[in-house]
């Protein structure tokens, strides 16, 4: 790839002109990368919720039926909440390091609603389990 500002020849992989120093990140390579990223993290918060939702529908429905038939409450409830604790706080690590590396100003904004989303819903789920 040659740079755009003198057009001296840089590795492909290049960030930055080894004679002149300009950036080698065009708009349409720094557009590309953003989808990219984008579309990981979209991935991520889907799989987040979907298994969110599953754990809830576990707690709700059958953790109570195992507990009717004899079945160990305790154990199941305590193995729902170290399992609830760990992929809250793993997801919202996973969101915090793409709002740390992500540069798309409109992406990092739409992150931050769903870190504070996410982080009320923990809270008020996890700390105060009498809703619902």
């Amino acid at each position: 790839m040659n740079c755009i500002r003198c057009n001296a020849p840089n590795a492909p992989e290049a960030k930055f002109c080894k004679n002149c120093g300009t950036t080698m990140i065009t708009p349409e390579i720094q557009a590309k990368d953003d989808h990219q990223t984008i579309k990981a993290l979209l991935i991520i918060i889907g799989v987040d919720y979907l298994l969110s939702m599953v754990m809830f529908l576990i707690q709700k429905l059958v953790t109570p039926f195992v507990s009717q038939n004899g079945g160990d409450f305790a154990r199941i409830d305590l193995i729902y909440k170290v399992y609830g604790w760990t992929s809250d706080i793993v997801t919202l690590a996973v969101m915090l390091f793409f709002l740390v590396t992500i540069k798309n100003q409109t992406v990092k904004t739409a992150l931050i609603v769903f870190i504070v989303l996410r982080f009320i819903i923990m809270i008020g789920y996890r700390v105060f389990p009498f809703f619902l």
